[in-house]
Parts: C-alpha cells; sequence; structure tokens
C-alpha cells in the first residue's frame, strides 16, 4: 500500500498552481467558469427540469468540467505534452470517466429513490402536497436512512476520489477506472473522507457567501434574478469565477494525491509550455 500525506499533497498542490498559474488559469476560466455562468445565467433556480436544454445541457457542462478537472490534474501530475495535448486527451478519455460515475452513481440513486418511496409510502406521504418539514420529520426512521445515505456517498467519493486522474492517465474503460480507484485509495479511506469534507464545505461556504453577499446586493440593485437578466450575470458571473477557483485547487490535489499513490512521487513536475 503506497503511503498518503495530505499535507504534503496540499503543499505539492500550493507550488504548482503558483508556478503554473498562467497555464491553470485559462483552462479553468474556459471548463469551469464560463460554462457555470452561461448555465446559471440561462437558469437561475439551478434546477435542470426548470429550464429550456434541462438535462442535455447540465450534462454538457458536467462534460466540460470533467474536462477541465482531467487536464489540471494531469498538469499536476507532470504532463509532458502541451496542454493543448491534455485538453485533446481529456475529451477523448472524459466518456469513460462519465460511464464510471453513471454506473456507480445510478443504480445506487434509484435503490435509494425506491427506499425513500417505500418509507415515505409507508407512512402515508402518497401525495407530493403531503410532503412537508413536519411531515417527514415524523416519518420513522428517515433521519437514521439520511445519515446512511449521506455516509454512503462520502464512502463512494472517497473511493473514487481519484477518478479524473485515473481516467486521464491510465485508461477509458470505465470499469478498469472503477477498479483503480478502488485499488489506490484502499487503506487511505479516512484521510480521503476528510478531504473531500474538507472541499465539500469549502465550496459550500463560498456558495453561499455568494449568494448572501453578491446575490443580495444585486437583488437590491438590479432585480430578482431571471434568465437572461442582468442580476443572473452577475450572481452567476460571481458564482462561476468562485467555483472556478475551488475546482483548480481541487483539480490539482486530486494529481497530487494520485502521484502518491500510484508512484510515491515527491517533488511537483514540469509542464512543458506551448511555443
Amino acid at each position: 500500500m503506497a503511503k498518503l500525506s495530505i499535507s504534503s499533497a496540499w503543499d505539492e498542490t500550493s507550488a504548482f498552481l503558483r508556478r503554473e498559474s498562467r497555464l491553470v488559469m485559462p483552462v479553468a476560466l474556459a471548463f469551469f467558469a464560463v460554462p457555470a455562468t452561461l448555465f446559471g445565467w440561462h437558469n437561475p433556480s439551478g434546477d435542470p427540469t426548470q429550464a429550456s436544454g434541462g438535462w442535455p445541457l447540465t450534462l454538457l457542462v458536467l462534460v466540460l468540467a470533467l474536462m477541465g478537472q482531467m487536464a489540471i490534474a494531469a498538469m499536476a501530475i507532470g504532463w509532458r505534452g502541451s496542454v493543448g495535448a491534455a485538453l485533446t486527451q481529456a475529451l477523448g478519455r472524459v466518456w469513460g470517466v462519465l460511464a464510471a460515475l453513471l454506473i456507480i452513481f445510478i443504480p445506487v440513486a434509484v435503490v435509494l429513490a425506491l427506499i425513500l418511496a417505500f418509507m415515505l409510502g409507508s407512512a402515508g406521504l402518497t401525495d407530493p402536497t403531503q410532503v412537508t418539514a413536519e411531515s417527514l420529520a415524523a416519518v420513522p426512521g428517515l433521519t437514521l436512512f439520511l445519515l446512511a445515505m449521506t455516509f454512503l456517498f462520502l464512502f463512494i467519493g472517497a473511493r473514487l476520489f481519484p477518478i479524473s486522474a485515473v481516467g486521464m492517465m491510465e485508461t477509458a474503460n470505465p470499469f478498469r477506472v472503477i477498479s483503480r480507484s478502488w485499488q489506490l485509495t484502499s487503506g487511505h479511506f479516512w484521510r480521503l473522507v476528510g478531504t473531500l469534507l474538507l472541499v465539500l464545505i469549502v465550496s459550500l461556504v463560498a456558495s453561499l457567501a455568494v449568494t448572501a453577499v453578491v446575490g443580495s446586493l444585486t437583488t437590491l440593485a438590479a432585480g430578482e434574478p431571471q434568465p437572461y437578466n442582468v442580476s443572473a450575470l452577475i450572481i452567476s458571473l460571481a458564482d462561476g469565477v468562485v467555483g472556478a477557483m475551488i475546482s483548480a485547487v481541487t483539480a490539482a490535489l486530486v494529481g497530487r494525491i494520485y502521484a502518491q499513490l500510484s508512484a510515491g512521487q515527491a517533488t511537483v513536475p514540469e509542464v512543458k509550455r506551448e511555443d
């Protein structure tokens, strides 16, 4: 089992981002910030079912985000080609990573939805209009189920933590991507859960801060955010830029953790620049 030092990975990530910010920033803006901003401007509610384009548009944003994560992770690991070549490889392999995620999460989501539907039905909540905070609190075992569901998603997230790096650097076969991620993270569950929780908390706090500060001020000055109005554009832009920064750091961190787990690489490698 390879050794894993999260503190070393953070240090390596910081060193990589300081040195290669001119390479990482355009990728983060193009694949994280711009798609998220345009999606938020088009659909301020964030609900795929509430806007034209719906799930296909959401899937497109997800694919672009995965490509950006894969390219930045590769650069942090020590990609010897150009940034353009990294993005080209990410485009060819992102489908394997996406398929791996769907293979894992769709069955899990379906089973959990069926269990939840059974619990609500057993409590007599068969009409969606009956579902309120008070009625849900009265459902026997629901709190325990939600806690178990949260732990399950944290478990899967930790075991698939290096999935973007594995898909980028090793294989496009979704089943191999899953098994290799499981193999690499064996014995490091709690460290990776802690790292994942930290990333999730930072992302949540940042999103809430954007909503509370930028969202409130913009709504007061320009009105409620509606598709394609100025208010929606400003809020989605702020959220997209902040989210892009967090995503870039996370992608580089994934790359450095993968480097430790796969080869015990201790130094931040150089990235070849395009001429």
